[in-house]
């Protein structure tokens, strides 16, 4: 009786080990043909100005006011290092909810009004999961679309988790982008000035805080610059920044058919790298040339520089190249700075590929 009971035993623990091998093998064969690339992708419409919405995305501090995961556990622990525009800027947070647990995020790239990238990396254990995720932003007659995505990409075996990555984190997106429209519409007429207008960008790998104004008038862009400025660096200064070079003109379009043009202050809020290069001769100011980049540095009053711009984009078209937008004009010495314009110092960038 003794053996046929043992015998029995044996044959239940073999079925369990075939079952358990079985459903290992079918696992690794799911894995086999499950994407190595998965994106999340959950988009919403609010009723908000674009500035109104960007605000509350490009800020890590004002995350709560709609993050899905904060509510989950509001007495959790986050602690945020740098500030708005620098490249170390994030924050790392701490719950005893599983549903929160502990990691950081960062910041990676902030495109005004556009797009915003950020990392987040998610603690387990003594390891770290790292996943890329983006919003864009999208103004349609003064709605704003937003969609957030999260790209998971795993490799064999740990890929088969994207047939499931959708349900696990798509009902969090929808719960973030609900609250975040039901906050931009709440609080749409009370947002400040300084926040719909001065907004970070980062362009040619320089991150800026600036004031855009689309489509204005060549007429009043002396009185823009001087009100744009004065806000722009009220926002520095409020927000713990602090600039990291002399203030610039963005030119993003030039229309002189009806003269006006989309352009943006701004004021360089990270370290900027300056790129080799070398003089070139344009029979105009001293010009110097890089990789991807054609400069005129010139003296005197703002009258000179429509020359400039006329050969820098003269020898970008003769030399078969593309034009990059913005042009930048950095303003090394102006009118903040002496009252004869004779003395007055610009540089004048065309990007290009």
């Amino acid at each position: 009786m003794e053996g046929k009971n043992q015998s029995t035993s044996m044959k239940i623990f073999k079925g369990v080990i075939y079952f358990l091998i079985i459903i290992l093998g079918a696992g690794l064969l799911a894995a086999v043909f499950a994407p190595g690339i998965k994106n999340v992708e959950r988009t919403k419409t609010i009723d908000a100005p674009i500035n109104v919405v960007f605000s509350q995305l490009e800020n890590f501090k004002n995350w709560p006011n709609w993050d899905p995961w904060f509510s989950k556990d509001t007495l959790h622990e986050r602690s945020y290092n740098g500030t708005v525009g620098d490249k170390v800027y994030g924050y790392a947070w701490n719950s005893a909810n599983d549903d929160v647990g502990k990691g950081r995020m960062t910041m990676n790239s902030v495109s005004k009004g556009e797009r915003v990238d950020y990392t987040f990396l998610i603690k387990n254990g003594s390891s770290e999961e790292s996943r890329d995720v983006h919003f864009t932003l999208e103004e349609n007659n003064g709605l704003t679309n937003v969609t957030w995505t999260l790209v998971s990409e795993r490799g064999y075996p740990m890929k088969i988790i994207n047939y499931f990555i959708d349900n696990m984190v798509g009902p969090d997106f929808e719960k973030g982008l609900s609250n975040l429209k039901e906050y931009c519409e709440a609080n749409k007429e009370n947002a400040s000035e300084n926040d719909r207008n001065v907004q970070i960008v980062s362009e040619y790998g320089i991150n800026y805080a600036i004031v855009k104004a689309e489509n204005l008038p060549m007429s009043e862009m002396d009185g823009f610059f001087s009100e744009a400025y004065q806000r722009i660096y009220t926002y520095v200064q409020t927000n713990g920044l602090a600039p990291k070079g002399p203030s610039r003109g963005l030119y993003y379009k030039w229309n002189e058919s009806n003269s006006t043009t989309t352009l943006a202050a701004a004021v360089p809020i990270s370290d900027i790298l300056k790129s080799e290069t070398k003089e070139i001769d344009l029979g105009f100011g001293t010009s110097r040339i890089g990789e991807d980049i054609i400069s005129c540095k010139l003296g005197g009053g703002y009258s000179k520089s429509y020359e400039a711009h006329n050969a820098l984009a003269k020898w970008i078209e003769e030399n078969g190249k593309s034009m990059k937008s913005p042009v930048i004009e950095e303003y090394i010495k102006g009118p903040q700075d002496t009252q004869d314009t004779t003395q007055y110092l610009t540089t004048i960038s065309y990007y290009f590929e």
